[in-house]
């Protein structure tokens, strides 16, 4: 009931029409029953007492009878599949919103490939519930109402046997509706991780192949495979007892009925004409409560799955903005963070811990420590990604959460070391930020970040497609979009998040150079694994298992001998990280600092 009374908002606005199809299927259920009547006169009149004008009369009805039962008919499938499809449409537009309003913390706990599959496989779903259910439901349940109507008009006494199988055929429903409920949510889940599975393989491919795993990953998604086919193995069967179940049901009540009928008919209670309409309208009658009885797998399937739409719908941002949000234009006093504690969901350690930290405006501050010491974390809470689970996020002297979310991030640059592309023209992805831009801002921007000469040569410049993700492109050229996509914001705050850890040595060069660029009259945060990158910051800030252990300029750090500078050796004598993990323990920069205090 809960589901059902969510999707009633998204019926309000189009009641009209609903009302309209109601009207269509009443009409439909009165043809039923017209029809079913008609072998009254047919066989008393035509076929016993041989009345000519009764013949004519009815090749005449008949005819007439189903051309309005074809219209109604037409004008009942169109009207729910409109509202069906308008309806899923809303729910998908809901859906897209609100996933795009929850907070970083909804995606960290769930897998892409499960929100997919509620995008899609479960919307599916519940279209066909919207267009079906409520189709049978409202016309087959008036059909039987208009054919018992019938019967007992007929001959009350057989009417009254014949409406015993309405609580047979409710307690059959009860009793599979359960099963089909709890098989439908479970093959759901399943799909959720089967799309999971399928995502992982294409966006892995690479990995997949290089590293001979094809059979690991086909055994994998084979076992989940068994699973669905099981789970859907349980719903079908529960599916496939419910008709024939109805069927010997109502052929007990049939055979009943005849034996009564046979001897009302030898004691003239009834005439030939009156036994054929009520069975006509018996036998009616049995194919709308079969349906019903069918109809069942198809609701419990699409009430399954707005259960699971309806409970992404009902997920709250934890990154709430202020009731009375101040919009941030600029910085002027710094950055400052009080005592910042942060760990994320379902998580029990602490991504960073009791880290008090000044940046003035202007200022370069370099961010360096092992993989895991909370560096990639710090840019997750300058965005307000996430709020600290401890402390406090100062701009200005002001919290960050007093501010809007959407002002805070207008004068945030962001350049990552995984650069997204969207499947969109150069001039697409370079203005998202700013929707519309005049071609001329955005080549300005494609120039800052050295970029122009290479759009210029593709096919068809700035308004080349990327194709998925970018991947037409090398390493250091989506970098350098990446960064042209960050000038065309004009921050005041620029935050470089490991930028140039993926490319090779000359386009690191290229790169740093489009990223130096941007430094001037901007307070900037650089992350970087490769120390080289730091050495011109005004002040290096040095995590290290989540506490800030260490801050200074890059020569005061080697000189001081802590885990900066463990790390800088380690990077001097060309020991990287995965190369020296494999010769053995104690032979990484973590490695050594695990055997070392914190400074």
């Amino acid at each position: 009931m809960d589901s059902i009374k969510r999707l009633l908002p998204y019926l309000a606005p189009h009641k009209t029409r609903f009302l309209q199809a109601c009207c269509a299927m009443l009409g439909v259920a009165l043809t039923n029953g017209l029809s079913v009547w008609l072998l009254k006169p047919a066989v008393d009149f035509v076929f016993i007492k041989a009345d000519v004008q009764m013949l004519k009369l009815l090749v005449a009805a008949i005819p007439l009878v189903f051309l309005l039962k074809m219209v109604l008919q037409y004008m009942q499938s169109y009207l729910m599949s409109w509202l069906g499809q308008r309806i899923t449409q809303r729910i998908r537009e809901d859906l897209f919103r609100h996933m795009h309003e929850l907070s970083m913390d909804f995606f960290w706990k769930r897998k892409s490939g499960e929100i997919l599959s509620r995008l899609t496989n479960d919307l599916g779903n519940l279209a066909s519930g919207l267009h079906f259910v409520p189709l049978y439901m409202v016309r087959d349940s008036l059909t039987v109402v208009v054919l018992i109507f019938v019967m007992f008009y007929i001959y009350w006494q057989f009417a009254l046997i014949a409406i015993i199988a309405i609580p047979l055929a409710g307690a059959v429903l009860t009793v599979l509706g359960r099963k089909l409920r709890s098989a439908s949510r479970q093959s759901q889940e399943i799909m959720g991780e089967i799309y999971h599975r399928f995502q992982e393989s294409l966006q892995g491919m690479l990995v997949v192949k290089a590293f001979n795993y094809e059979s690991g990953a086909i055994h994998k998604f084979g076992r989940e495979n068994d699973l669905f086919f099981d789970q859907m193995m349980r719903y079908f069967r529960a599916t496939a007892l419910s008709g024939p179940l109805m069927e010997f049901l109502g052929s007990l009540l049939l055979a009943c009925i005849v034996y009564q009928a046979g001897w009302a008919i030898f004691r003239h209670r009834m005439t030939t004409g009156d036994f054929f309409t009520f069975l006509g309208s018996f036998f009616a009658a049995y194919q709308p409560i079969k349906n019903l009885s069918q109809l069942n797998s198809t609701l419990q399937m699409a009430l399954s799955a707005a259960d699971r739409i309806f409970s992404i719908l009902e997920e709250k941002p934890t990154v709430r903005e202020s009731p009375r949000p101040v919009l941030f234009k600029t910085l002027r006093f710094g950055i400052t963070l009080e005592n910042v504690s942060f760990r994320y969901p379902e998580r029990d350690q602490w991504a960073l811990r009791n880290v008090d930290l000044h940046v003035k405006p202007g200022e370069i501050l370099g961010v360096a420590g092992p993989s895991g010491s909370g560096k990639t974390t710090l840019v997750h809470l300058l965005l307000r990604l996430f709020d600290p689970t401890e402390g406090r996020i100062l701009l200005d002297g002001a919290d960050l959460r007093d501010f809007s979310v959407s002002s805070l991030r207008d004068h945030v640059g962001l350049v990552t070391q995984d650069t997204v592309l969207f499947n969109d023209t150069v001039y697409g992805n370079i203005a998202l930020s700013k929707p519309g831009a005049p071609v001329e801002v955005v080549r300005r921007a494609l120039e800052v970040a050295d970029a122009a000469a290479f759009v210029d040569q593709m096919p068809q410049g700035g308004e080349t497609q990327l194709g998925d993700r970018g991947l037409r492109l090398s390493g250091g050229q989506r970098q350098r979009l990446a960064i042209a996509r960050a000038v065309i914001k004009e921050p005041s705050i620029l935050v470089l998040d490991e930028a140039t850890s993926n490319l090779d040595s000359a386009s690191e060069k290229v790169v740093q150079q489009a990223m130096e660029r941007l430094y001037k009259g901007r307070t900037v945060v650089l992350i970087a694994h490769r120390l080289s990158t730091l050495q011109n910051a005004d002040r290096i800030a040095v995590l290290h298992r989540g506490e800030l252990v260490e801050s200074g300029r890059h020569s005061a750090l080697v000189a001081k001998g802590g885990v900066y500078a463990t790390l800088y050796k380690f990077q001097q004598l060309g020991a990287e990280q995965p190369a020296a993990a494999a010769e053995g323990p104690g032979s990484s920069p973590e490695a050594a600092l695990r055997s070392e205090p914190a400074a």
